[in-house]
């Protein structure tokens, strides 16, 4: 199982190679499962986006936010207020999600990266 970022299906501006990165995680994703499948071995990603109770990303973003001329709190208001629920992914959610694609019940999927952006991303 991989994570990847909302980064790797759109342009960001300020990210550097960040996106390019993750679209590459998403491909080697889908390659993985080509290779591995017949031993029966499903490769899958995950890729959600800005859930601010993660050191990883309050440390991406907070800089951003601070040179918005925003607090963290507004960015994290902002950041929400691009998905179509209003609202991130918290980390417990992407757990759920994990637990359940790595289960027997999601058998059925490989090479393939789970769209976990609340929206922000229409795939």
């Amino acid at each position: 199982m991989t994570v990847t970022a909302l980064h790797s299906r759109t342009g960001i501006p300020l990210v550097g190679g960040y996106g390019p990165a993750m679209a590459a995680k998403e491909a080697l994703t889908r390659d993985l499962s080509a290779e591995l499948a017949p031993q029966g071995i499903r490769v899958v990603g995950l890729r959600p986006y800005a859930m601010p109770e993660t050191p990883t990303i309050k440390d991406a973003f907070e800089p951003r936010a601070k040179a918005s001329g925003m607090t963290w709190e507004q960015w994290q208001e902002f950041v929400a207020g691009t998905t179509h629920t209003r609202r991130v992914m918290t980390l417990e959610e992407m757990a759920n999600i994990a637990v359940y694609m790595a289960s027997d019940k999601a058998s059925g999927m490989t090479g393939t990266t789970v769209n976990l952006t609340m929206g922000t991303l229409d795939d």
